[in-house]
């Protein structure tokens, strides 16, 4: 899509994805020194180099902004669990613990950039966190080797519940970060 928006100093951004991907940048930035409660949007705007208004244009507000921000993070971090489960497939409980340790304790693989869920965020970033998007990822991450899991041990466990508990599992364990011992102890007594 074609657009002869101007932008900062005048130069003109050719599409829609370019301009939104110079925005999350000054976001991010704006993120990362202040942190995204303190953030406003005449802040992003101003280290874009362009207005309010133009943010506006590509944006509904911060909120719309930490959506679009988390969004890439997750397919970033999906892509990985994909990689970490095809390692264990056919032991379904050590997939979905190493696929919940690392989302959990997952950070953007740029080196130096802010944790935009846990922390200082958790509260700003919570409401796009534990999402219906998230819940596509488990169910598409988990539906055919729970399948299998179930057949071969003659168990009825439901994808639904276990996708409800993985959730909540990585925000817990994001929130309150643990070492690798001590979340394998907590889910080996969970499962008791």
């Amino acid at each position: 899509m074609k657009t002869n928006k101007r932008w900062g100093s005048g130069a003109r951004v050719d599409d829609l994805d370019t301009g939104k991907k110079i925005l999350l940048k000054s976001a991010i930035d704006c993120f990362i020194t202040k942190g995204i409660k303190s953030t406003t949007i005449e802040d992003i705007a101003k280290v874009a180099n362009v207005t309010r208004r133009t943010v506006y244009r590509y944006f509904n507000g911060k909120s719309d902004i930490i959506a679009a921000l988390i969004d890439i993070e997750r397919e970033r971090m999906f892509i990985k669990i994909h990689d970490i489960a095809a390692l264990h497939d056919n032991n379904f409980p050590l997939m979905l613990e190493e696929c919940i340790w690392f989302a959990s304790s997952y950070k953007p693989p740029e080196a130096g950039k802010l944790d935009l869920v846990s922390g200082t965020n958790a509260s700003e970033a919570a409401p796009h966190v534990d999402t219906d998007e998230s819940d596509e990822h488990w169910r598409e991450l988990l539906k055919e080797p729970l399948d299998a899991y179930n057949t071969r041990n003659n168990r009825n466990i439901d994808l639904d519940d276990l996708i409800r508990i993985v959730g909540r599992l990585v925000i817990s364990y994001r929130q309150q970060p643990a070492t690798k011992e001590s979340f394998k102890a907590s889910l080996k007594a969970l499962m008791l």
